[in-house]
């Protein structure tokens, strides 16, 4: 598969996550109670879909971006990745800080994969 597809599958998964981010950020559960649910819908995410989407980046994009010398961009990467996995276990006890705290991060990681990450991997000509 050629670059440009691959990154545009990603993209389209990031699409995914920026509406579960937008998601969460507009949950104002009125009663507390309803966190775990929830909580656990996030994890169930997570541990499916979202390390899968990680793992694809570990295979296609961090080898290119070790290739073109950003080092940098792939500390990145895993210091978000192994973020939000802390964030994900930590639901195990939500509150609404830490699914804001999630969806945040979530967000901005998305915006760093697709306006710096595939910037650089596309300039590089990969």
């Amino acid at each position: 598969m050629h670059i440009s597809q691959r990154l545009m599958h990603l993209g389209l998964e990031h699409q995914t996550a920026m509406k579960l981010a937008h998601g969460i950020r507009q949950l104002k559960p009125e009663d507390p109670s309803s966190l775990p649910a929830i909580a656990e819908h996030i994890r169930h995410i997570f541990s499916g879909d979202m390390l899968e989407h990680f793992a694809g980046e570990e295979r296609f994009i961090v080898p290119i971006l070790l290739q073109i010398g950003r080092q940098d961009l792939v500390e990145r990467l895993h210091a978000d990745h192994s973020r939000l996995g802390e964030l994900a276990d930590a639901m195990a006890a939500p509150t609404v800080e830490l699914l804001e705290g999630f969806a945040n991060l979530l967000r901005e990681h998305v915006q760093f994969e697709e306006e710096v990450v595939f910037e650089a991997i596309e300039k590089a000509g990969r």
